[in-house]
This record gives C-alpha cells, structure tokens and sequence, in this order.
C-alpha cells in the first residue's frame, strides 16, 4: 500500500532528478565534448546557457498547457520531447545536434514536466503527506544537481561523458513504464492559450535571464540594456494580462496570484536563497580545483557532506513541524545556512584541504534541506485551486532565475576579488614602486583576460611568486564571495518574516 501511496511522488522525483543533474553532469565535462566533438569551449558553454534560456522562455507557457491538454498530457507530452532530446545530445556527432538535443529539446520538454511535478504532488497529497512529499521532491532535486558532478566526471573519466545522457533516457523509459498509476486532471472548461502572452512573457523572461547570464566585469556586455527591455517586455505582460481577464478573455497567468501574501512572500524567499544555493555550487568547486587541482571526481566529493544532508532534511524536515510552525522551521533553516556559510568563512586559510569544508557545507545542507521541505508547500499552499497551474510555472521560473542569478553576481564578485586582491598584493609588494595603483590594476585585467584564453606564458623565474600571489588571491577571493552570500541570506531572512505562521502537526 505505501508503494502504491508514494508511487506519484517516485515518479515526480524521477521526473526531477533527471532534469536537476543535467547541468551540473555536463558542467564537468566540457574539455570532453570540446574534444569529441571538434568544437569550442565557448561553443559548449553557449549550449549550457541556452539549455537555462529555453527552460525561461517556456515555463510558464508550459505551466500553463496543464489547463488547456490536462496534467497528464502535459508531463507525458513534455518527457517524450524530453527523451527524444536526450538521446540526440547521447547520440550527437556535432554541437549543431547536442544543441537541437540538449538546449532546445530538453529545455522546452523539461519547461514542460517541472511545473507537472508540482501540480501533481499538489493534487495528489494533502496536508502532512503534501509537505513531506515536497520536501522529497526538493531533495531530490537538491541531491541531483549535488551528486551531478561525480557522476559526471565519473563517466567521463571512466567512460564516456555520453553514458549521462542514456541514462537520462533509461531513467525516463522507467517512468514511461509507471505512468499508468498518474491520474488525469483534465481541464474544468475549454480554454485556448493566450499566444500573446505567452510570447510577452518568453521574450521578457529570455531577455532578462540572458541579461543575467552574460555577466562579464572584464568586458562590456548590454547586461543593462537587456534587462531593462526584459522588464519591460514583463510589465507590457503584466499589463495585457490584466486587461484580458477584465475583458474575460483567457489569460496565460492569473496576475493577482501576487496579491496573496503567503505566494509571494514563499517566492522572494526562495529566490534569495537559491541565489546562496547557486553560489555555493559554483564557488566551492571552483577554488577547490582551482587552489588544490582536484579533478571532477574529487570536486564532487568535497560537495558530498552538502549532498547528504540536504537529502535526510528535506525528507524528514516534516517531522519538525511537530514542534515549530513551518515558519519556524524555514528560519531555522536559514540560521543553519547562515552557520555553514559562516564555517567554510573560518577554515578559509593557506593550507585549507577539501575535507575542511565539510562541516560547513553539512550545516548548509541541513538547512537548505529543512527549508525545502516546507518552502514549496507553503507557497502553493497560497494559491487558489484553480491556480495551481500558474502558481507552479511562477514558483519553478523563479527557483530557476535565481540559480542562474546566483552563478552570475557570485562569478562577478570572483572575477572582482581576484583583481582587487592582486592588484593589492603586488602595489604593496613594492615590486613596481612609484607605479599608480590604477595602472596595475589595468595590468592584472589583461594578465587575467590572457590567462583565461590561454595566450599567458608566465617566464620560470616568476613562477613560484606568481602561484604565491594567485592563491593568496583565491582564497582572498573565496572570503568575499561567501561573506557576499551571507549578506544575501540575512535578505532573506528578513524576508521571511512576511512569511505566515503556518500550523504544527498534530502529534
């Protein structure tokens, strides 16, 4: 009877984990598929950031066929799009079909499924089984994107870095298998999709992550330009969609679902801290390689501590309700975070091993994980019935800004730090005296965009003061970006006050 119960949870979760290790899997694999397939790293990252592009363009379009098909058409519809992508990036002889694959199919197919995830724990559970089955949903999400760089590095060291995608494809062929127990929530009324809206708020969501994306403190790109367009392309949405529901037409999105406090409070706090959750994912396996030359497998180890704790919280974070609203519990978990931020602050010195992480990063995940075991639930949990639909694109676009906005400003403030702590190192090193400061701060610039494309050729007599000054700047470095994510997640407890008290479970 308990397989039957959870059997839409496994499916969900299923669902889930292939779409959360895609990245993380592939990230540690560009030197392959730079290599296999005759193409750059440029060109591989240009896959990356459109496969998070296409997944912004078309959440919440996707979120919102559930009203129009049914739930069931929807996830089914979107996992076949999603396999028949998959297997072409497993298959792919050029970047031209991992891109069609990987970026385009996958990301209109996963844009699809997430938001089906949510609405179909949302109608399945209520009450104690809706907040545990969100919270291993979330863990399981968590653990994937977690997990995603020691199986990716493991087939690729080992194999291939194409075993990820078939077994992406093996893992949704099981589910195809299983999908027999969904049931199928088809539409209340007829309605036909609001194709204007839905172009608005892709453009505008495009043009706002891609601002984002292409963040770049040693060059100039139209970061500015492009979000303002994006926002504004958001508010010409917000604005038509108002006036079609006032009209009566069909709408793409219930805009008043802002007008309740609980949605909206749960999003912006789940924004801010998925903004923590991106930065310590990108920062953590960058110094690691970076300052001790680990390669993927061992990177994806130091994260494990995070992983597994994550993972136990987010299923059995429930059983603190028994004790504390689930308000309480979300501030609880943001004090841990802010804990294991403030651990991995203190073991930042010369001389700092993989291992030294682990508490801190344990910290982190029991609390991320007790947060997302209500976060989710109390989200939807302020939405109408009949916007579950929207509230689910909404919650997932926003829980995937937030990532990619994480990677960017915590990128910015490396690439930052690591100037500014150069360029202070070696003014008071007195090598260059007399030389101003704002011309050796110029000079490290060029040194670093050199590096970057792999023009630098350091002479062997500098060798051993130029490492000096670099891990010193790394470790510098690794201090401002956790302080910054620090300062993010203290944004978002304060948020979290906006939040409201929820009720304990009985015991």
């Amino acid at each position: 009877m308990a397989h039957a119960k959870w059997g839409v949870l496994y499916i969900m979760s299923a669902a889930l984990f292939i779409m959360f290790i895609d990245t993380t899997m592939m990230n540690v694999s560009i030197s392959a598929l730079v290599r296999d397939l005759n193409t750059t790293v440029g060109g591989v990252q240009g896959a990356i950031t459109l496969y998070a592009l296409v997944m912004a363009a078309f959440m919440i379009t996707g979120a919102k066929l559930a009203d129009i098909w049914g739930t069931k058409k929807v996830f089914f519809r979107g996992l076949v799009i999603y396999t028949v992508g998959t297997l072409m990036a497993a298959f792919a002889p050029n970047l031209a079909v991992l891109i069609l694959g990987w970026s385009i199919l996958e990301g209109i197919g996963a844009s699809m499924m997430m938001p089906a995830t949510v609405t179909y724990i949302t109608k399945a559970y209520t009450g104690r089984d809706r907040a545990f089955a969100f919270g291993v949903w979330g863990g399981v999400g968590g653990a994937a994107a977690a997990f995603g760089p020691i199986i990716g590095g493991f087939f690729t060291t080992y194999i291939t870095w194409r075993l990820g995608f078939f077994m992406e494809a093996f893992i949704s062929a099981a589910i195809f298998a299983y999908m027999k127990i969904l049931a199928d929530y088809k539409p209340e009324k007829k309605i036909k999709l609001d194709v204007v809206g839905a172009t608005l708020v892709g453009v505008g969501l495009f043009l706002l992550t891609l601002s984002v994306l292409i963040m770049d403190p040693l060059a100039n790109p139209p970061v500015l330009l492009l979000m303002v367009l994006g926002l504004i392309v958001l508010a010409i949405f917000w604005k038509y969609e108002k006036k079609r529901k006032a009209r009566g037409e069909d709408i793409l999105i219930d805009v008043d679902i802002f007008k309740s406090k609980v949605f909206t409070a749960a999003n912006l706090v789940s924004l801010f801290f998925q903004i923590t959750l991106a930065g310590i994912m990108f920062t953590v396996p960058v110094f690691v390689q970076q300052y001790l030359h680990y390669n993927a497998i061992q990177t994806g180890f130091v994260i494990v501590p995070l992983s597994i704790m994550m993972f136990i919280f987010s299923m059995t974070g429930q059983r603190f309700v028994k004790y504390l609203t689930p308000k309480q519990v979300i501030q609880l978990g943001i004090i841990l975070t802010f804990v294991g931020l403030y651990l991995v602050l203190r073991v930042l010195h010369p001389g700092v091993t993989g291992s030294d992480f682990a508490l801190g990063l344990a910290f982190y995940g029991t609390g991320f994980g007790l947060i997302f075991s209500q976060i989710t639930n109390l989200a939807m949990l302020g939405a109408k019935p009949e916007q579950q639909a929207d509230a689910s694109g909404i919650f997932n676009a926003q829980k995937q800004f937030g990532l990619s906005l994480g990677t960017a400003f915590v990128g910015a403030v490396l690439v930052l730090g690591v100037i500014h702590s150069i360029t202070r190192q070696i003014y008071e090193s007195g090598i260059f005296e007399g030389l101003p400061k704002d011309q050796i701060q110029e000079a490290v610039i060029q040194w670093i965009i050199k590096m970057q494309q792999g023009e630098l050729q350091i002479p062997p007599e500098y060798h051993d003061a130029v490492l000096k000054i670099v891990n010193t700047s790394l470790v510098d470095t690794m201090k401002l970006a956790v302080v910054f994510m620090m300062g993010i997640l203290i944004i978002s407890a304060l948020l979290s006050f906006l939040l409201p008290r929820g009720e304990k479970a009985k015991a």
